[in-house]
């Protein structure tokens, strides 16, 4: 079950699908989380969190002037893993809406949480 990342490696937690082979740790235990960023731009650019489950909405939301803050905010949280993402990502702000999964640490998903 731990090697098919279904529990925790360190705790053996039970962990939230999707379940992606190998050793996976909880939040408790220093795991990073998956939450989906909304953007869009009406005056300014609006960004929303999903939970991973796509259903469950995080409270903070973050209003950037320019689209250079939504790239870094991508950046720090290590969503572009591949070119294509980028790429995804920039096609998305051209067309003035999208969303991108981000990797957040424990530390940054409790900010998010805490609003």
């Amino acid at each position: 079950m731990r090697e098919s990342g279904r529990i925790c490696a360190v705790c053996s937690r039970s962990l939230p699908p999707p379940y992606t082979p190998g050793e996976k740790r909880c939040v408790d235990c220093g795991g990073n989380r998956r939450i989906y960023r909304t953007f869009f731009l009406r005056r300014a650019w609006s960004c929303s969190f999903l939970e991973e489950d796509l259903k469950t909405p995080l409270p903070k939301k973050l209003t950037f002037r320019t689209p250079d803050k939504i790239l870094q905010l991508a950046e720090r949280c290590h969503a572009f893993s591949t070119l294509e993402t980028r790429q995804a990502v920039d096609h998305a702000i051209a067309l003035g809406r999208g969303g991108i999964w981000l990797e957040l640490t424990a530390e940054q998903y409790q900010k998010l949480r805490g609003a």
